[in-house]
């Protein structure tokens, strides 16, 4: 008698249902995951807050919790993070992200006070000339501004801010008051009261240099505002 011949295996097919399997695996994993609390957001983690309180951050992104992670997309953690930096105006800016398998993460950026202004008050300026919250008292080492109108889009306010932060650290430690009539006119006062006439913003490198030689000289003013030859009165 003759043997039957054997089932021939088709591996394409075999292929196929092993790709089905997993395909149908993968979307009941994900269907879990977008459906269902088990992959949702139960923590929250704030970070860069300083000065802003976290628990009002805590609180805006509250309604998200107990949301599926997968669920909270991009524009939505946009939406919420504009409503973190409504939160104090010691933030500058702020993201959410989720962190698998239940945390959103929000990252604050707070402003930095390189100066203060008399606005009916003390008023904190911060690296992009934006006056943003009134303090009893200035932080220690903190210039006062002295501009007409100080603000981020005021040229005056920009030329004195970016003049202040060329400054190497012993200098700008000693800087008590920074001002400019134009921005080609800042000029700044010392811890001792000596004055400095910088000019505009440019060649800080060199005006840094002309300066550290001319404060080893007698005298109460200076200017550098030519590096090349700067004078003493």
């Amino acid at each position: 008698m003759t043997a039957p011949a054997p089932r021939r295996q088709v591996p394409g097919l075999r292929r196929l249902l092993v790709l089905v399997l997993v395909l149908i695996v993968a979307g009941g994993l994900f269907a879990i995951a977008y459906f269902t609390p088990l992959m949702s957001a139960r923590n929250v983690s704030v970070t860069g807050a300083a000065h802003a309180p976290t628990e009002e951050i805590e609180k805006v992104v509250e309604p998200l919790k107990g949301k599926p992670l997968l669920q909270i997309t991009k524009s939505r953690t946009a939406e919420y993070a504009a409503a973190v930096v409504r939160v104090s105006p010691w933030i500058d800016s702020a993201t959410i992200t989720v962190s698998y398998p239940s945390t959103l993460v929000v990252e604050v950026t707070e402003r930095e006070a390189v100066a203060y202004a008399d606005r009916s008050g003390v008023t904190l300026v911060d690296a992009k000339g934006v006056p943003f919250i009134k303090v009893g008292e200035p932080p220690i080492l903190t210039p006062k501004l002295t501009v007409e109108n100080p603000g981020a889009d005021d040229p005056n306010t920009k030329a004195a801010i970016s003049v202040l932060q060329s400054l190497p650290q012993d200098i700008r430690g000693q800087v008590v008051e920074i001002g400019a009539d134009s921005p080609a006119n800042v000029r700044f006062v010392l811890r001792d009261k000596r004055v400095v006439y910088w000019g505009d913003a440019s060649r800080a490198d060199a005006k840094v240099a002309a300066l550290k030689v001319v404060l080893t000289r007698p005298g109460r003013e200076f200017t550098v505002i030519d590096p090349d030859v700067p004078t003493t009165r």
